[in-house]
């Protein structure tokens, strides 16, 4: 026995070494799957961070834009009343100018 294992080292030391070599590769291809799949969720984590912050944003945006319009909205509806009570001034003014020059048509 002591006879085989002193011809035979050299491929014992290369089973021995080649196993260890294997462990290792299985570990570290496991070790580097956890740190892709970390990564993958941290990416994920920030997509969905950046469409939260694009989503706010918008949502800002989208009220400062409302607020404008109903602004101006209610602007234009107090130029729509001038301009009516300038025109009912200028017609009644019209018509009296018609009775008081009795213009017919």
């Amino acid at each position: 026995m002591k006879e085989f294992l002193v011809n035979h080292i050299d491929v014992i030391i290369g089973y021995l070494f080649g196993a260890g070599g294997i462990l290792t590769a299985w570990t570290e291809r496991k070790k580097r799957r956890q740190e892709l799949i970390k990564e993958e969720t941290q990416n994920q984590q920030q997509v969905v961070d950046l469409y939260q912050e694009a989503l706010d944003d918008l949502k800002k945006r989208y009220d400062e834009k409302f607020n404008e319009l109903e602004t101006e909205i209610k602007q234009l509806r107090t130029n729509l009343d001038l301009w009516k009570s300038k025109y009912r001034d200028l017609k009644d003014e019209f018509e009296s100018y018609k009775n008081d020059h009795k213009i017919t048509q």
